[in-house]
C-alpha cells in the first residue's frame, strides 16, 4: 500500500508541477501585455516552444533534486531552498536554448514574471503535499502500527517507516520475542505473548512482523488473530538482514503469485528503458558517423594491408549471451596466430592479454586506435541491442572460460562501447582485477547521469588522444 501511495502522490505532484508551467505561462503572459506596449504580442509557436519545453526541464529537474521519490515530502526550509535551485537551473537554461537559437526579442520582464511565478507555484504545490502529509500522531485518520520483533529489525523497519512518505501513519509500539533491548524513540509494549491484548488495547490498524529466522515464533495463531480482527498484516522476509543493502530484496508477483525477487543488479525496469532511450539516440548518431568514414577508412586499411575491412570476433555479451562483435580492422590478417607467440610479454596479470608496441597492429591500426575511430562499428551492435553506449568491457569466450564465479558478475549487464576502464586510462591499467573492480563498481553504482558523465568523459579522453592504446 505504501509503494501505491507514493505512486500516486509523485503522480500527482507531477500533473501539478506541469499545471504550473503552463498557468504561470499564461499568467506571465498577461503581465508582461499589460505592462508593455497594447501591441505587443509574442509568437505562439515560440510561446508553446517554451512551456512544453519547461514543462521537460522542470519534470527532470525537479526529479534529480529528489521530489519524485519516496522522500519527496522535506522539510519546507530544504523544499524552499531545492525549488530556488529548480527554477534557477530551468530558466538558465531556457535562456541558454534562447541564445543558441537567435531568439534576441524575448522579453525580459515576461521571463522575469515567469521565472517567479513557477517558483511561488513549485512551492505552493510542496506545501499542500506538506500540509496533506504532516504526521500528526493523534490525527484520526492516522494509520496506527504495531511493530514484532526482535531489536535489529524492528529498528530498520521504524527507520523506513519515518523515511516513507505516506497519507499518514504512527508507530504506536513494539513487542519483543524472547526478550530485547530497548529500541529508541518506539515504546516498548512487552512481550509479543500478549499479542491480542495490545491490538486491542492501543486501537492497532497495522502489524509488521520482523523476526529473525533463528526464533521460533507461532505466525499462524498470530495471522489468525489479525485476520478475526480485520488487521492488515506484513511480514518483513526471514532473507533480510538490517544493514545489508546489497541483498536487494523486492517484493514481486508473477501474475498472481507473489515473489521475493534479487536483483542481480541496481538496475531496475525504468533505468533500463531510459538507458535503452539513450542507446538508441546515441546508437543512432554513431551509426551515421560510422557510415560516413567507413569508405576513407577502409581505402585506408585496404592499402596497408589485404584483408577485409571489419574484424569481428565472438565476445560474451549479458549473462554470457555470445555476439560478433564489430571494429574496423586494426591488424594484420594472422594476429590470433600470433597471440600464442607473444604470451610471454604479456603485460596484463590475469585472463586478458594486452603489450605495448604490440607488432601484430598496423601502421593504420594504430591511429585507428589512438583516435578511437576503430569502435565506431560497434555501434551495430549497439543499434542491434547486443551492447550499450555505456556498460563493463566485453570480455572474449576465453577470458570468460577462466573466470571465477565473483568474476562472472561483471557480464550481468551488457557490455559498453565504453565505460569506466575508458575514461580512467586504460592504457595504464595492468591488473585484470583492476577492470573486474571497475566494472563492479559500474554496476553496484549504476545511476543514469552517470552513463551521461562517462559519455562526455569518453568524447573529452578521445579529443585529447588520453588512454587510448
Amino acid at each position: 500500500m505504501y509503494k501505491e501511495q507514493v505512486y500516486v502522490t509523485t503522480n500527482v505532484a507531477l500533473i501539478l508541477d506541469g499545471l504550473v508551467i503552463i498557468m504561470a505561462g499564461y499568467g506571465a503572459y498577461y503581465i508582461r501585455w499589460l505592462i508593455g506596449a497594447p501591441n505587443w504580442v509574442m509568437d505562439g509557436g515560440l510561446f508553446t516552444s517554451i512551456v512544453l519545453s519547461l514543462m521537460f526541464i522542470n519534470c527532470f529537474v525537479l526529479g534529480q533534486l529528489g521530489f519524485y521519490t519516496s522522500h519527496f515530502n522535506p522539510p519546507f526550509s530544504i523544499a524552499l531552498g531545492k525549488c530556488a535551485v529548480a527554477v534557477s537551473i530551468d530558466f538558465s537554461l531556457l535562456t541558454l536554448g534562447m541564445f543558441f537559437v537567435k531568439e534576441e526579442e524575448i522579453s525580459r520582464i515576461f521571463i522575469g514574471s515567469y521565472a517567479a511565478m513557477v517558483f511561488a507555484g513549485t512551492m505552493f504545490v510542496r506545501f499542500l503535499f506538506h500540509a496533506f502529509l504532516r504526521k500528526d500522531a493523534n490525527a484520526y485518520s492516522m494509520r496506527r502500527i504495531l511493530l514484532v520483533g526482535n531489536h535489529a529489525r524492528v529498528k530498520a523497519v521504524a527507520e523506513a517507516f519515518h523515511r516513507q512518505t505516506s497519507w499518514g501513519h504512527c508507530i504506536v509500539g513494539w513487542l519483543s520475542v524472547n526478550g530485547s533491548e530497548p529500541v529508541e524513540d518506539i515504546p516498548h509494549l512487552g512481550d509479543a505473548t500478549i499479542f491480542s491484548d495490545i491490538a486491542v488495547e492501543k486501537d492497532i490498524d497495522e502489524v509488521v512482523f520482523a523476526l529473525p529466522p533463528s526464533l521460533p515464533f507461532d505466525f499462524q495463531s498470530r495471522l489468525d488473530i489479525c485476520k478475526k480482527m480485520g488487521l492488515t498484516c506484513r511480514i518483513v522476509p526471514a532473507m533480510f538482514t538490517p544493514g545489508e543493502e546489497r541483498w536487494g530484496i523486492r517484493i514481486d508477483s508473477i501474475d498472481n503469485v507473489p515473489a521475493l525477487s534479487i536483483a542481480g543488479t541496481t538496475i531496475n525496469a525504468t533505468g533500463l528503458f531510459y538507458k535503452r532511450i539513450l542507446d538508441i539516440i546515441g546508437g543512432a548518431a554513431g551509426f551515421l558517423i560510422f557510415c560516413l568514414i567507413y569508405i576513407p577508412v577502409a581505402i585506408a586499411i585496404r592499402m596497408e594491408s589485404p584483408g577485409p575491412i571489419l574484424f569481428s570476433q565472438v565476445r560474451v555479451g549479458q549473462n554470457n549471451r555470445k555476439f560478433k562483435l564489430f571494429k574496423f580492422r586494426s591488424m594484420f590478417l594472422d594476429a590470433e596466430a600470433r597471440k600464442r607467440e607473444l604470451m610471454a610479454h604479456n603485460e596484463m596479470d590475469g585472463h586478458m592479454f594486452k603489450m605495448k608496441n604490440d607488432p601484430r597492429i598496423t601502421k593504420v591500426g594504430k591511429f585507428l586506435r589512438k583516435t578511437s575511430l576503430d569502435e565506431f562499428p560497434q555501434f551495430i551492435n549497439v543499434m542491434r541491442g547486443e551492447m550499450s553506449l555505456v556498460g563493463t568491457r566485453p570480455p572474449t569466450v576465453d577470458e570468460v572460460s577462466h573466470y571465477e564465479k565473483w568474476e562472472r558478475r561483471r557480464i550481468s549487464m551488457k557490455p559498453g562501447v565504453t565505460g569506466l576502464w575508458q575514461v580512467s586510462g586504460r592504457n595504464k591499467i595492468n591488473k585484470f582485477e583492476d577492470v573486474v573492480r571497475m566494472d563492479l563498481d559500474y554496476i553496484d553504482g549504476w545511476r543514469f547521469m552517470r552513463d551521461v558523465r562517462i559519455l562526455l568523459k569518453t568524447i573529452w579522453v578521445i579529443l585529447n588522444k588520453d588512454g587510448a592504446s
